[in-house]
């Protein structure tokens, strides 16, 4: 398997991960679209992709592969896990879906569901994408958490990639305030990772991504 992932700290993790594993082996990674295209002629299985990659989405990969008969298999993990972008990826070919913000060794695991034909994906992506095929097409979300400006500007900025001490920057407080932020918006979002407070807050309309 293969993974293209332009963050290094999470690239390497991921890597470790599941090269720990006895029965899957990693035999390459990438960071962005072109260098993942020629991962791919080295002949892999299953690759784990994420979206926001610096030459392009993730998706354009997806359509890709999906048109090739090597059966390769894809799971995208990304911080985004609005239902456009879980569709889009779904209809392009991807057999999987996760957050970040998982353990890494989730992803082994998710790695051998499709495998064996199984679609792996992250219980709250799922559980949001179920609640907007039963909720009316014109129903408005209601009673979404209160986020204050700054925490909903600090988690705009961690959904961009950006870690602690650049945020801090970028708002002008401290790596300290950041954390308090984030310990914030993770009670009043329940969640327990960047992902999932991301997850959540788009789809209370509280943060938005251009396409």
């Amino acid at each position: 398997m293969a993974i293209i992932e332009d963050d290094p700290v999470l690239r390497d993790e991921l890597a470790y991960a599941v090269g720990q594993a006895p029965d899957l082996e990693v035999i390459g990674v990438a960071d962005c679209l072109t260098a993942g295209r020629e991962l791919l002629a080295r002949g892999v299985d299953v690759l784990l992709i994420d979206l926001a990659l610096p030459d392009g989405n993730g998706v354009e990969l997806i359509r890709e592969i999906d048109g090739r008969t090597d059966g390769i298999k894809v799971i995208v993990i990304s911080v985004f896990g609005d239902a456009q972008s879980v569709v889009r990826s779904i209809e392009a070919g991807a057999a999987g879906y996760l957050l970040k913000g998982a353990k890494p060794a989730e992803a082994a695991e998710a790695i051998r569901t499709v495998l064996d034909g199984g679609a792996p994906i992250s219980p709250s992506v799922a559980n949001h994408i179920l609640a907007r095929m039963r909720r009316p097409p014109d129903a408005p979300m209601t009673g979404g958490p209160a986020l204050s400006r700054r925490e909903i500007a600090v988690l705009t900025d961690l959904a961009k990639g950006f870690r602690y001490k650049e945020v801090a920057r970028l708002q002008g407080i401290s790596p300290n305030t950041v954390g308090d932020h984030v310990k914030s918006i993770y009670r009043k979002l329940a969640v327990n990772s960047r992902g999932e407070a991301v997850f959540e807050a788009v789809q209370a309309g509280l943060i938005r991504f251009k396409d």
